[in-house]
């Protein structure tokens, strides 16, 4: 075993140290990492009449009920988004067509994005 001189083990110890430092710089370089891309997109609510077909819920006001919430690009507008389902199961008496709904899909193909809440009565 070789005796190490103090001047040997400290620039040993500062090579070490930087090489660790180094390598927890470079860990945070991961190209997947990148913050989300957000959208905005627009919900209109929207329900299902057997004689008149597809029609638009509103009131004299067509885009009353319309919304703009931010999503994550190409992803789905979430139920907790939707400021104004309360107000249309209120105003309108509708309810979801599907209770157990969390998620609603986005139509990505229309500028601006649209999702679509189905309603019925």
């Amino acid at each position: 075993m070789t005796d190490i001189t103090r001047r040997n083990f400290l620039k040993s110890a500062g090579v070490m140290a930087l090489a660790v430092a180094a390598a927890g710089v470079l860990s945070g370089c991961d190209s997947r990492s990148k913050n989300p891309v957000m959208a905005d997109v627009k919900v209109e609510y929207w329900r299902k009449n057997r004689y008149l077909g597809d029609q638009k819920v509103s009131n004299s006001n067509n885009d009353e009920y319309d919304e703009t919430v931010s999503v994550v690009k190409s992803g789905k507008v979430k139920k907790e988004q939707l400021q104004n389902l309360g107000k249309v199961m209120v105003n309108t008496g509708y309810k979801l067509s599907d209770s157990t709904a969390t998620e609603f899909d986005v139509d990505w193909t229309q500028e601006p994005p649209v999702a679509k809440v189905w309603m019925e009565l």
